[in-house]
């Protein structure tokens, strides 16, 4: 089976979790994509990839009209952010034309009515059948509603739990520090917590600050929470091989998403309507997190995290596994569920991929 998978935004991420499920179930992809997610990927090295890359001198659309005759020749082809530029191929009403799949992360943003909003003509032409509506977390599905039938995961599980033996504990909290995550609860906690820790904690914030007022927030917390906890900032945009590193060597993750995203006046509820790129990092290591109570996971990942409902709550979380060591236990006893999630994670592709 032929299976294109095109990306011409900025999730590399999702595109290297598809890319490893295309190959775990057999196929050779072929992948439709910008410099950026071709040089950030450790999937490119894979044999069995085949890459079509855009130059920096040519327009996207213009890079997939010269790329349609390879694009035609594919049996199923996966459009991981669905961009304007894409508009001119899915106009095509050919019945040799592929059957095409859109991953629609924000699905009220993608569903509005207002047509200024980025991405607005393709949405219309999803909208109207030129492709498959597919969310990207099988959590977000509700047995016939409109556009949630179909579902894949876009977290992948990618390298098994490692267990460390060091004086200090790691902590990373992964992500842009913006709006869509509540930093200043987990450094009111941390003002909590700090206390009565009896080993050092060090916590990576792994991600570039959207305001000056969150680096500040960061800054003064570093003074707050010393010296029993150790606030590591990135400044400025985290390279992948940087973040994947870090993400690697953590015994732990906080993972403070917001319940709700507004952007241009547009509500989005995590994991009801959109998902978190975090429960991706969580699972592509096996890495153990502390995560909002609110937040729905499939059964077999649930118990590598523990949920916390407000500061006292995420305070005394991070004093008990920092003291005690729990996130070992849950690293160890995590392996039979990470595999079963990549299990449920392939099923549900192929699933997909026998629907024409």
């Amino acid at each position: 089976m032929n299976i294109g998978l095109i990306e011409l935004s900025a999730h590399s991420e999702v595109l290297d979790s598809l890319i490893r499920q295309t190959v775990d179930l057999g196929g050779r992809p072929t992948v439709y994509t910008n410099s950026f997610c071709a040089e950030s990927l450790a999937a490119a090295a894979s044999a069995e990839v085949e890459w079509q890359v855009c130059p920096s001198s040519v327009p996207y659309a213009e890079f997939i009209e010269n790329c349609r005759p390879s694009i035609g020749s594919q049996d199923h082809v996966f459009i991981v952010t669905p961009v304007d530029s894409l508009c001119g191929l899915l106009s095509d009403g050919s019945a040799t034309t592929p059957a095409y799949h859109c991953l629609v992360h924000n699905l009220n943003t993608f569903t509005s009515s207002d047509g200024n909003r980025p991405s607005a003509a393709i949405a219309k032409l999803v909208l109207q059948g030129a492709a498959r509506v597919v969310l990207p977390d099988l959590r977000l599905m509700e047995s016939g509603a409109p556009l949630r039938d179909r579902a894949i995961n876009i977290a992948y599980p990618q390298r098994p739990p490692t267990v460390f033996a060091r004086d200090e504990v790691r902590c990373c909290i992964p992500g842009r520090i913006y709006g869509g995550r509540d930093h200043a609860e987990v450094l009111s906690a941390l003002e909590l917590a700090s206390p009565r820790l009896t080993k050092r904690l060090r916590i990576d914030f792994l991600g570039e600050h959207a305001t000056e007022e969150s680096k500040a927030a960061v800054d003064a917390a570093t003074k707050a929470v010393s010296p029993s906890v150790e606030l590591r900032d990135h400044p400025g945009y985290v390279a992948q091989g940087e973040f994947d590193q870090t993400l690697a060597e953590a015994d732990f993750l906080i993972l403070p998403v917001a319940e709700y995203l507004t952007r241009n006046g547009i509500t989005e509820t995590r994991g009801r309507t959109c998902v978190t790129g975090n429960i991706n990092d969580m699972v592509r290591f096996g890495t153990p997190a502390l995560l909002p109570a609110f937040y729905p996971l499939s059964d077999c990942t649930n118990g590598m995290t523990e949920r916390y409902s407000g500061i006292p709550s995420l305070a005394d979380l991070i004093v008990t596994w920092v003291n005690t060591g729990e996130f070992n236990h849950r690293k160890r006893a995590a392996v039979p569920g990470l595999e079963a999630y990549r299990a449920e994670c392939l099923a549900a592709l192929r699933e997909e991929l026998a629907r024409r």
